[in-house]
């Protein structure tokens, strides 16, 4: 408010200079054109004071009081008016100057913090961004080690079933080879025997045959 006050009493002093120089400008134009029929007397008189005062100038400045009245009414007229316009004009405007001054002050507030929230969130995202990133590596890596440890537990397994694989062939080979000595053995036995059984049918004799009976009987004899 009282910057405003300070503006209207600028702007009233400087228009008030302007209109007394106009207001006088107007009024030392009417007193020329007033005294512009003059006789020859008067103009021999002005001729002769001029040649008597060297590079001096004569000037009527006579003002009569209608025209004195008409500047003071004119003067009275403007200070009212200014009077009314800062009475009635200064707070409506010094309300606009200091709403719009309180709105900018209030825009420049909110840029303020808008400018220190998106700093903030600059800042909050540049840190997830690196808690991401360090995340990111901590999956990798554990990625890499379950799946060297995955590697390592199939190439225990694999080995383990490789060599139950060989056992079972070595058993089932054994087991074979048992098999086939068996058969050998049944096989050679009773060709041995039926060989037995052709040598005795062919070298045995009929003295030989009547003993054998005769032994047998006496065998079955003692035995009731």
């Amino acid at each position: 408010m009282i910057g405003v006050k300070k503006i209207a009493g600028l702007v009233s002093l400087l228009t008030l200079t302007l209109w007394f120089a106009l207001s006088f400008g107007t009024v030392f134009a009417s007193s020329d054109a007033a005294s512009a029929p003059v006789t020859a007397d008067h103009a021999v008189v002005a001729t002769d004071a001029h040649s008597a005062d060297v590079g001096g100038h004569v000037v009527s400045n006579s003002l009569s009081a209608a025209k004195l009245k008409d500047l003071g009414w004119r003067v009275v007229n403007f200070i009212a008016l200014m009077i009314i316009l800062v009475k009635f004009g200064a707070k409506p405007i010094g309300a606009s100057l200091s709403a719009r001054r309180v709105k900018i002050k209030d825009e420049i507030e909110t840029l303020e913090m808008q400018k220190v929230e998106a700093e903030q969130s600059y800042n909050d995202f540049q840190t997830k961004l690196s808690s991401v990133e360090s995340e990111i590596d901590k999956v990798v890596d554990r990625a890499i080690a379950q799946a060297e440890d995955e590697k390592r537990k199939i190439l225990e397994k694999a080995e383990q079933a490789a060599e139950e694989i060989m056992r079972s062939a070595e058993m089932a080979v054994q087991n074979e080879v048992t098999e086939a000595r068996r058969i050998l053995k049944d096989d050679a036995a009773e060709q041995a025997a039926i060989i037995a059984e052709q040598l005795i049918i062919k070298n045995l004799t009929e003295d030989d045959q009547v003993k054998i009976i005769e032994n047998y009987l006496d065998k079955v004899g003692a035995v009731q």
